[in-house]
């Protein structure tokens, strides 16, 4: 039986790191869409540092060459129990125990660490299973919620846009939606924290076992300054209530080093204030300034569970198309 090696990677020596991104760039080509972030966006991503988060790295090499990469995220500031794993092998080097030795060597680490429930994300097509599906299932990973990933095409959606617009304008009354790409405005930054502490409350996640974050005005503009100086973007709507009040947001995330791939990092609207159309003139307006802003922008990513019909409902209308399954999977530590 083959023995490999495990090492920690230092994030700061680049050809090492090259290495481990190698790894996940050859295991997600079998994805749908180009879904693994160029190297020049990993580069900086992998290196910077978090406040929210512990990162670790591993590859596993058989000789001189790395065969599988694994991620460890341990969240500091909120789900202190709480860890994300991923592990990745190179399709020729599959089912020969690799996966199975880095998943090992994350759970040890985490377990150290206090953590006592685990989870990840596999991907598999809309009809049948994956290698990293039934790898998940084989280890003791069940499935803890399920979404559907969809794209849109921005250019040949955008089209439709317009006569959702008018249709927004005239369902939300008094209700607004202000947008922003770098710092929130002062006035609407204790209103974007309090949805913000709401959000994980307020969407399907299954069995998972997540807490709600709670934000604070400075942690907001904590991130902010750290996305700037990781080159990152996050297109923000607001919407606001008659009396001015945050009762909303969505946001797109990108990289200027590859603003190719967008990703809606999330959208909410509090359920007293649902009914307005409020979700759609949010994504409306962060996807038309994505497109003014950045209009090398092919594509757009989101994930929604399918019980979540209001949003399902949004996405359609926006034009998203489903690509792939998302399996949010956990294992709770004994």
């Amino acid at each position: 039986m083959s023995v490999w090696e495990i090492r920690e990677v230092d994030v700061h020596d680049e050809p090492v790191l090259r290495e481990w991104w190698e790894v996940g760039h050859t295991a997600s080509a079998e994805r749908p869409f180009e879904a693994w972030p160029v190297w020049e966006v990993s580069k900086v991503t992998m290196q910077f540092p978090r406040s929210d988060s512990v990162i670790t790295l591993l590859s596993a090499y058989d000789g001189p060459r790395a065969v599988g990469s694994a991620l460890l995220v341990e969240f500091v500031l909120d789900n202190p129990r709480l860890a994300e794993i991923t592990v990745w092998v190179t399709p020729e080097h599959r089912r020969q125990g690799i996966g199975t030795a880095l998943l090992v060597e994350v759970e040890e680490r985490a377990r150290r660490d206090g953590r006592t429930s685990l989870i990840s994300s596999a991907f598999a097509p809309v009809d049948a299973e994956s290698p990293g599906s039934l790898f998940a299932a084989a280890r003791g990973y069940p499935v803890g919620s399920a979404e559907e990933t969809k794209l849109v095409d921005v250019t040949s959606a955008a089209a439709s846009w317009p006569e959702l617009q008018r249709e927004v304008d005239s369902a939300r009354g008094d209700y607004s939606v202000v947008v922003f790409e770098t710092a929130c405005p002062e006035e609407h930054v204790d209103g974007f924290a309090a949805v913000l502490s709401r959000f994980l409350g307020e969407i399907p996640t299954g069995d998972l076992d997540i807490e709600d974050a709670q934000w604070t005005p400075e942690r907001i503009r904590l991130g902010e300054r750290e996305r700037e100086q990781a080159g990152r973007v996050n297109v923000t709507a607001l919407a606001l209530a008659p009396d001015g009040a945050v009762c909303g947001f969505s946001d797109v995330r990108l990289s200027r080093a590859d603003p190719r791939h967008g990703e809606v990092g999330g959208t909410i609207v509090l359920d007293e204030h649902r009914g307005h159309r409020l979700g759609l003139a949010m994504k409306l307006a962060t996807h038309q300034r994505v497109q003014e802003m950045f209009p090398e922008c092919v594509h757009i990513e989101t994930g929604n569970a399918g019980v979540n019909a209001p949003m399902n409902s949004v996405n359609e209308r926006m034009g998203y198309r489903v690509v792939e399954r998302c399996l949010d999977v956990q294992k709770r530590l004994s």
